[in-house]
């Protein structure tokens, strides 16, 4: 799992499907060039910024070269942080870390090393970031958009459906209508000719 994959998995559920990548760390090899993600508007949460802290402390830490260099330096700079002044912080902790060696221009090189190893690790962070919004997200909203055309394809079939009944309805409504009016119409006029030929037939008994 790179390191990206590691880090982000902290907060999301992430696919460890791809070949196990070279880490960043004592291998400092040129990176890549890429278009660089845009940072995100939204503020980092306390929690966020502490998990990155100790992410990046320890990234440092794992990619220290051998003897003196930036990672000493910038510790020993921090760990004098109850000092207000800065100047004094940084000439004392290159004094310490010069009678060990260190030079001014192995601090700069060895702390362009760590930019190094910073850049990439941030482009292993944002491919995977890419592919995690890819996989949990843009896939999500395409089938949101799907979905939503497909309800919208059901509400206008139901509405023709709606129409189609309302149409049958008013049908059925008014055959039952003329089929009533008829029925009663014929048992009408069917009994009155039933009576009258009975009549006539009393008539014809009678008079003939």
């Amino acid at each position: 799992m790179s390191f990206g994959k590691k880090i982000l998995s902290a907060f999301v559920e992430v696919n460890d499907n791809e070949k196990k990548e070279q880490e960043p760390g004592h291998n400092n090899t040129a990176v890549q060039t890429k278009s660089p993600r845009q940072p995100s508007q939204e503020p980092a949460s306390a929690e966020s910024v502490e998990k990155f802290r100790q992410y990046f402390d320890k990234l440092f830490s794992d990619s220290n070269f051998p003897g003196p260099d930036y990672f000493e330096f910038f510790k020993m700079v921090d760990a004098m942080k109850s000092i207000a002044d800065e100047k004094a912080r940084f000439t004392t902790a290159f004094a310490g870390l010069s009678v060990q060696g260190l030079d001014k221009t192995q601090l700069l090189s060895s702390a362009q090393k760590y930019i190094d190893i910073l850049k990439a690790d941030a482009q292993n962070f944002n491919s995977t970031v890419d592919t995690t919004i890819k996989d949990k997200i843009a896939s999500k909203r395409t089938e949101i958009e799907n979905n939503n055309q497909k309800i919208k394809q059901m509400q206008n079939e139901i509405q023709d459906l709606e129409n189609r009944t309302r149409l049958l309805t008013g049908e059925i409504e008014e055959n039952e209508t003329k089929l009533n009016n008829s029925t009663a119409g014929y048992n009408s006029e069917s009994q009155n000719m039933l009576n009258k030929i009975n009549l006539d037939i009393e008539k014809i008994k009678q008079y003939i």
